[in-house]
């Protein structure tokens, strides 16, 4: 136990610091990046005595220095502020934009996870047979083809020229739940799983191709114990690390693939809410979603580590 206390410390403390890079780095990029949110809300009406009048009322006009410290202790202390453009407060933005996006991938990691172990346990048992070679040229092309391309694909074939079972735009009213628009959710979803099916897919099979050719598969398969319970109660059972280190990495991977889908559908989530924000140079709430989806992959990787050595019989025994 002293140990994996002082594993989450040292974690936690990394965490801290990766989050605090992020949030310098953010900040120099909003700055380098022409025009701000002073110019956005004046548009072509502006004139340089109203910008200027303008950016000391935003607090634009301050030192950068100035500006970054007090975000920061804004951030901390959980006072994020309003937003330059809409004047909303910066929490009721992300709030609402975070709930549908961990939404979306809550829809995601619950259609992926068992079609990926499914998908990795089949091709494994039958690996080198016609199968496995299809499945794998299957998981390549679905590993090489952008996020865009496959939402475009699924749009054109589901929803605007071949059928039109689902909506092509996830438009949400506003003041409702997803929840009593779920069918918004659908296209988005599937895009997700499409694309990050691959990688968990090949690492589930790699696993339990290894687990499969260890000494206590052979002895239980000699004992005359049937096939699938040598798969679901011994080999799945020691291919868990993996497939839980898969799971991890497929959802660091969701946190910057879903801002594009969200783009493409118009899905009003974190990644939608980030490139608004991005094009009217909103910079309390582009600082506040990228630290959210920084420290969002610290927990991630936090809970992934500690679950792996949890299920992983080598792993506690060195503890």
């Amino acid at each position: 136990m002293p140990m994996v206390i002082r594993i989450v410390a040292r974690r936690l403390a990394v965490g801290l610091l990766i989050l605090w890079a992020t949030s310098v780095i953010v900040f120099v990029c909003i700055h380098v990046l022409p025009g701000d949110a002073a110019e956005t809300i004046l548009g072509k009406q502006s004139n340089p005595y109203m910008l200027r009048v303008l950016r000391q009322e935003l607090g634009l006009s301050k030192p950068l220095l100035t500006q970054y410290i007090n975000w920061l202790d804004n951030l901390v202390t959980l006072n994020w502020g309003k937003s330059l453009v809409s004047s909303l407060s910066v929490a009721s933005i992300t709030g609402s934009a975070a709930e549908n996006t961990a939404i979306l991938t809550g829809f995601t990691m619950i259609v992926l996870t068992p079609l990926a172990i499914v998908l990795g346990a089949v091709t494994a048992t039958k690996s080198g047979k016609l199968w496995d070679n299809i499945a794998s040229l299957v998981m390549l092309c679905l590993n090489a083809i952008p996020d865009f391309v496959v939402a475009i694909i699924l749009i054109y074939f589901l929803a605007a020229n071949v059928a039109h079972l689902f909506p092509a735009a996830s438009l949400v009213t506003p003041g409702t739940s997803i929840f009593s628009q779920l069918v918004v959710t659908v296209l988005p979803t599937a895009t997700l799983v499409l694309v990050l099916l691959p990688y968990p897919t090949r690492m589930v099979r790699a696993s339990m191709i290894e687990v499969l050719q260890s000494d206590y598969i052979m002895m239980a398969r000699l004992k005359g114990m049937p096939e699938r319970r040598v798969i679901m109660r011994h080999a799945l059972r020691n291919a868990m690390g993996p497939m839980v280190q898969a799971c991890g990495l497929t959802l660091l991977f969701l946190s910057g693939g879903v801002i594009i889908v969200e783009a493409v559908f118009n899905y009003p989530g974190l990644g939608e809410t980030l490139i608004t924000a991005v094009n009217q140079r909103d910079i309390p709430v582009i600082q506040v979603i990228v630290v959210l989806v920084a420290a969002a992959c610290v927990l991630i990787n936090l809970i992934s580590d500690l679950v792996v050595l949890a299920v992983t019989p080598k792993l506690r025994a060195r503890l």
